[in-house]
């Protein structure tokens, strides 16, 4: 009994005691930590002008910005910047005035979910972006910077963020952004996702422990 509460033990703590997170600049490295499960919005299908709210491929809504507008879907032509795919980005802004209006801030679209991934490009040009990822305490998980002008930057968090804000390093903040991403989400599990080989090894010494005490139990019925 002692030896199969000792293999449950162990198996239980393969499961990681705090949120992890891991930063990426390189898209393709991203989406390998993510196993390629993902989401890709570019924008181009959206109109232009257009507020952006609820995301559902992506699974986040965006939050108002500093002045309780909503992030806006424009044209590279208005906004200035990098081209990374089609005509359209997000921008923080929607009259292309300086200040832009703040951060952008993103939640899962369904109460009780959790971020595990997320990924987007700088297309400023010249602003220096973070993204960061928050726990249900509003303490920060990690943060990843993007290059100052163009660049990938994304985060994988093995428990769940649940907020993720994209602010500004340097520059004037305002900044287009494109190409997000998201890693597909399952419910939240306190301490992380355990890999399969985990999962396996905490069932096996779960059934040790129930065969055990079954066994135990006919004993002291049998007395």
């Amino acid at each position: 009994m002692r030896m199969s509460m000792a293999l449950a033990a162990a198996a239980v703590s393969l499961v990681p005691a705090m949120a992890q997170a891991s930063p990426y600049t390189d898209e393709a490295a991203w989406r390998a930590a993510v196993s390629n499960v993902y989401a890709l919005e570019t924008f181009d299908a959206l109109a232009t002008g257009s507020d952006v709210g609820t995301l559902s491929a992506l699974h986040i809504t965006f939050l108002p910005l500093n002045d309780g507008t909503q992030p806006t879907v424009q044209p590279y032509s208005s906004t200035g910047g990098i081209v990374k795919s089609g005509g359209n980005n997000l921008l923080n802004d929607r009259d292309f005035s300086l200040p832009a209006r703040g951060p952008i801030n993103v939640v899962p679209d369904t109460p009780g979910e959790f971020l595990y991934g997320l990924g987007l490009w700088n297309v400023g040009g010249d602003d220096q972006l973070r993204l960061t990822f928050y726990d249900a305490a509003d303490n920060i998980i990690e943060q990843v910077t993007s290059s100052p002008a163009f660049g990938f930057f994304g985060l994988v968090n093995s428990s769940g963020a649940v907020r993720a804000q994209v602010d500004f390093v340097g520059g004037n903040g305002y900044a287009p952004t494109d190409d997000w991403q998201t890693a597909v989400r399952s419910t939240f599990i306190p301490g992380g996702v355990p890999e399969p080989a985990s999962w396996a090894m905490m069932i096996a010494g779960l059934g040790v422990v129930g065969a055990s005490m079954r066994r135990r139990a006919a004993r002291v019925s049998f007395a």
